[in-house]
């Protein structure tokens, strides 16, 4: 679910300090204000969509962590480093979904300066001074917010990003605040337009065992990175209203009546003695064979990207666990 976008008010700097010696840190003494801090943590995403886990540090539904372990293998498979995934470095959820992804997979830990995940995997990013501050921080990288169980804490992080347009999906059938509690945000409690009432009934906890469960979350997540990575021809749409079928055959017509032209060109000034100009026009020729080559390597990757997006579309909500 997602609210109107809009951005919270970003505290006063100073904000806090990099951790001295800390990879991905600042200089020792260096301060940071708020949006600083918020820029250099985005940098570390090398423009990488951003998934957020949050949940409790202890499970207190039975069926939970197998969610959360099922979860983590199924979508850092099919995103297949097209997305980064960020936890608080706590124990309990965030530490469970790390260790369970596959190899590979794009892992960033935020903690205060000067502590550790322990993790063993992913990579630790100092995040302001304190919880409070690594908190707010933590609200403000994300894309996605993927939530389980959880108290006070988990439902005021989800909050702050779903206050300012971030999407939120909570697994409600995991109970605390992502079943509701704790002043979790109301509108991201209601079903995402774009989910099944079988997957919703799933994530309720009305239908489907544990496995289930992690299967439609990762069907929902999914589908929340491919709203927002909308392919190129849906933006092209969007600005000039051309379907794909017609501006194709348009480029065609335009590209070939290039190539014509400049070996045309190229033949009269080779025929005429200017070798010169004959060779500037193969320049441009190959210009040209460039453009062509450019054209068809987008028209490969839109094609790409509709199969998947269709196929995400069309997986099936009932997998059964390996």
């Amino acid at each position: 679910a997602r609210p109107p976008s809009r951005r919270a008010s970003a505290p006063a700097a100073p904000w806090g300090r990099g951790a001295p010696g800390a990879e991905g840190g600042l200089p020792t003494g260096a301060m940071e204000g708020f949006e600083d801090a918020v820029k250099r943590l985005r940098a570390e995403l090398d423009g990488k969509l951003c998934i957020c886990i949050l949940g409790s540090t202890s499970y207190f539904s039975p069926d939970s962590e197998r969610i959360v372990q099922r979860f983590a293998k199924e979508i850092s498979q099919a995103l297949d480093g097209r997305a980064a995934f960020a936890t608080g470095g706590m124990q309990g959820v965030q530490e469970t979904f790390a260790k369970s992804c596959v190899d590979g997979a794009r892992i960033f830990n935020l903690l205060p300066e000067g502590q550790s995940s322990n993790y063993g995997v992913g990579k630790d990013l100092p995040a302001g001074k304190d919880m409070e501050e690594r908190r707010k921080l933590f609200g403000e990288i994300g894309d996605i917010y993927v939530t389980f169980e959880g108290g006070p804490g988990v439902a005021e992080e989800a909050g702050r990003a779903f206050a300012r347009g971030a999407a939120v999906l909570p697994v409600l059938r995991t109970g605390g605040a992502s079943g509701g509690k704790f002043d979790f945000p109301a509108a991201a409690l209601q079903k995402p337009a774009f989910a099944t009432g079988a997957q919703w009934a799933t994530m309720q906890g009305t239908t489907g065992d544990a496995d289930e469960a992690a299967i439609v979350t990762s069907e929902l997540v999914r589908q929340l990175v491919l709203d927002r990575q909308k392919s190129f021809w849906e933006l092209l749409d969007e600005l000039i209203g051309i379907d794909r079928g017609t501006l194709s055959k348009v480029l065609g017509f335009v590209l070939t009546t290039l190539v014509v032209i400049s070996l045309a060109l190229m033949y009269r000034e080779y025929a005429a003695g200017r070798t010169e100009l004959a060779l500037l026009h193969g320049g441009f020729l190959v210009l040209i064979l460039g453009l062509v080559m450019s054209v068809a390597f987008v028209l490969n990757e839109a094609a790409r990207l509709e199969d998947e997006k269709k196929a995400a579309a069309a997986s099936p909500a009932q997998k059964k666990a390996d």
